[in-house]
């Protein structure tokens, strides 16, 4: 018998499942189901990451896009620069670049000059609102050290996390607005993190004035 006294038991909040929600939600998958037919893409979550992928490479500079499931998501023709790409849920309680099962090779390339890292932030299914973007060996150097502590037998996860302060304020990454003003981003984050409210401005670039970093 089940040790019914377990906390995980008596985690989560159980809502009673909602059918109009289930039924509106079956009619705009039927929609995806569509355009994943037409270029062949039927993995659900495979479509959508490269979507995703595709869309931040592109605000980026970078022009061509990974299918495969090893390497980085996005590639320059122009420069050879390569870009990692994550992304966090505007609602999520932090917003942070999450790595999963990270090699002593992935956190080695991240100290090479052409590799970029994004942390793009969706406020719903297709709402892009900035990307924190940069590149810093100091990321290949934080991924190297946690691999390497979970590889001699301590009891911590192979799933690593950098927040965008962090991206930001140690690292030195900008933040690229996408539909949104300067000014409502600055503020966006403010309200978000305490952190940000000594941010540079500067650190903020609205997409006008974006020239890419794959280009």
């Amino acid at each position: 018998m089940l040790d019914q006294t377990l906390p995980i038991f008596v985690k989560g909040s159980f809502e009673k499942i909602n059918h109009e929600f289930m039924t509106e939600g079956v009619e705009v998958l039927r929609e995806v189901k569509v355009v994943q037919e037409k270029y062949k893409k039927n993995d659900t979550d495979t479509f959508i990451n490269e979507l995703r992928d595709s869309i931040v490479g592109h605000y980026l500079g970078f022009d061509l896009i990974n299918v495969d499931k090893h390497g980085f998501d996005c590639k320059s023709t122009i420069n050879n620069n390569l870009l990692e790409v994550k992304a966090a849920s505007f609602d999520a309680s932090s917003w942070g670049a999450t790595f999963n099962d990270t090699t002593l090779e992935k956190a080695e390339a991240f100290k090479d000059k052409k590799v970029y890292l994004a942390l793009a932030v969706w406020k719903d299914a297709s709402d892009l609102l900035f990307i924190c973007y940069g590149q810093n060996r100091g990321i290949g150097d934080f991924l190297e050290e946690k691999v390497k502590w979970f590889k001699s037998g301590h009891t911590v996860r192979s799933t690593q996390s950098l927040n965008l302060s962090t991206l930001v304020n140690t690292y030195g990454f900008k933040i690229l607005t996408i539909n949104r003003s300067k000014t409502e981003i600055l503020n966006m984050l403010k309200m978000k993190n305490r952190a940000f409210f000594g941010l540079n401005p500067n650190k903020v670039v609205e997409l006008k004035d974006f020239k890419g970093v794959g280009a």
